[in-house]
C-alpha cells in the first residue's frame, strides 16, 4: 500500500506517532521499538473508522494539541484497538509515497498505549 497522507502527531527522540492515510484506509501508527544498529523501527498501527478519521483531521488542522485533543486521540485509538484493526509495520522511515507492507497482530499481541507515548518505556 502507498502512503497518501502522513501527519506527525508526536515526535520525540526519533520515536514518532503519526496519522497515515493509505489508498482507502487511515491509521494511527506509533513507534514501539527501534533497532539502533540499523535504524529499523516497529510501528503499532490501529486502523481508524471514517468518523474517527474526520475527528483526527480536525485536530491536525489545529497544529497545537491540547490535553482534550490528546484525550480524543486516545479514545479513538482505544475504540479501534481491536484484533481486526491492529497491525505491525517494520520500516526505517515513513514518508508520503512510500509503499508499506504490514502484518496482522494476534489478539495476544494487542497493546494498551497512551498517547503521546512516554518514550522512556521504550528504552527499558
Amino acid at each position: 500500500m502507498t502512503i497518501i497522507q502522513l501527519h506527525i502527531l508526536d515526535w520525540y527522540d526519533d520515536m514518532i506517532t503519526s496519522w497515515i492515510s493509505l489508498e482507502n484506509d487511515s491509521y494511527i501508527f506509533t513507534c514501539i521499538q527501534k533497532d539502533f544498529t540499523n535504524g529499523e523501527k516497529i510501528y503499532y498501527g490501529v486502523k481508524t473508522d471514517e468518523k474517527s478519521c474526520e475527528k483526527i483531521r480536525d485536530i491536525i488542522g489545529k497544529k497545537i494539541f491540547t490535553k482534550r485533543d490528546w484525550s480524543t486521540i486516545n479514545r479513538i485509538f482505544e475504540e479501534n484497538n481491536k484484533s481486526d484493526n491492529v497491525f505491525l509495520l517494520r520500516t526505517v522511515s515513513l514518508y508520503v509515497g512510500s509503499d508499506i507492507t504490514f502484518s496482522k497482530v494476534k489478539n495476544s499481541d494487542i497493546r494498551t498505549i497512551k498517547l503521546p507515548v512516554d518514550i522512556s518505556t521504550l528504552y527499558t
